[in-house]
């Protein structure tokens, strides 16, 4: 099971951009997966994206938080089946805003 849910990690990141101002990067590490992934949150979009060398990197665009959980993603990853899947949650933009210690 995943330390957080996926509306404790939502709201975190709307208060990053809505509150500090600040395009949070939240790297998600899973438990089933060798490669690390990202959702950053913009003023107007948010992102998911594979991390890596350059040419392994992907990147898809979303209106919302909750069209990103739904959609399929890169490396067959579904958030909205696969959260409890996720081993980990980096964020050094939720330590700077004192959500995370």
């Amino acid at each position: 099971m995943a330390k957080y849910t996926f509306e404790e990690i939502k709201n975190l990141l709307l208060k990053c951009i809505n509150e500090y101002h600040i395009e949070a990067e939240l790297r998600l590490i899973f438990h089933n997966k060798s490669n690390e992934y990202m959702i950053i949150i913009y003023d107007d979009h948010c992102d998911f994206q594979r991390c890596g060398r350059i040419e392994e990197s992907t990147v898809a665009n979303y209106k919302t938080l909750d069209e990103l959980y739904k959609a399929q993603q890169v490396d067959n990853i579904l958030l909205e089946r696969d959260w409890d899947n996720i081993a980990d949650f980096e964020c050094l933009d939720f330590e700077i805003c004192g959500f995370w210690k």
